[in-house]
């Protein structure tokens, strides 16, 4: 018996292995980020209070690392982008504090995820103390990788969302930033070579 438990650990091994990834596949240092985690467990008006809490709290991370694409590069595209950017997701701002108005009659938290913020000011400072091609270099690996966890959170929306116009401004939003990630992506090959 115990013979056989012995020879089936190498398989359970393997399987545990192959199917790790699959459960994270989103993440590349396979850990789900803070904010996806904390919303993973919630269901209704719980879910989209959060979900706008946080997703407001991720633009204005975002805003924040596309503001110093002005004073540390010269690329004409990348200011092209973040100025883009900057003005998309202030007016998603703008409508999501006005949905937790009236939906919740929230305002909107300083801080709504802790963990989040730590991390984003870990980046920010990381990013701050970089020019031209090292910022160029770090930009385009690290704003894809902040889109991503927008677009996996947009994609709970879907599943668990009741607003169908909330419904519908997630699935845009996630459209638009998975453009935004090919893109960036494909400036980072071109200017840098491949990963």
């Amino acid at each position: 018996m115990t013979k056989n438990i012995k020879s089936l650990a190498p398989l359970m091994a393997a399987f545990v292995l192959m199917a790790t990834p699959l459960a994270f596949a989103h993440d590349p240092n396979g850990k789900v980020d803070p904010m996806n985690a904390s919303l993973a467990p919630l269901k209704g008006a719980e879910f989209e209070q959060s979900f706008l809490q946080q997703m407001i709290q991720h633009h204005e991370s975002g805003i924040d690392m596309a503001k110093l694409v002005s004073d540390h590069t010269k690329r004409p595209e990348l200011h092209a982008f973040a100025s883009k950017m900057i003005a998309s997701q202030q007016e998603d701002i703008r409508k999501m504090t006005a949905w937790l108005n009236d939906w919740d009659k929230a305002a909107v938290k300083p801080v709504a995820n802790e963990a989040a913020d730590k991390e984003m000011k870990m980046h920010m400072s990381m990013l701050n103390d970089k020019h031209d091609a090292d910022f160029d270099k770090a930009f385009l690996q690290m704003m894809p990788q902040h889109h991503h966890m927008a677009v996996e959170m947009a994609e709970q929306v879907e599943k668990k969302g009741t607003h169908p116009e909330l419904k519908e401004f997630a699935a845009k939003m996630a459209a638009d930033q998975e453009k935004e990630i090919k893109q960036l992506k494909s400036w980072a090959e071109a200017w840098f070579g491949p990963a």
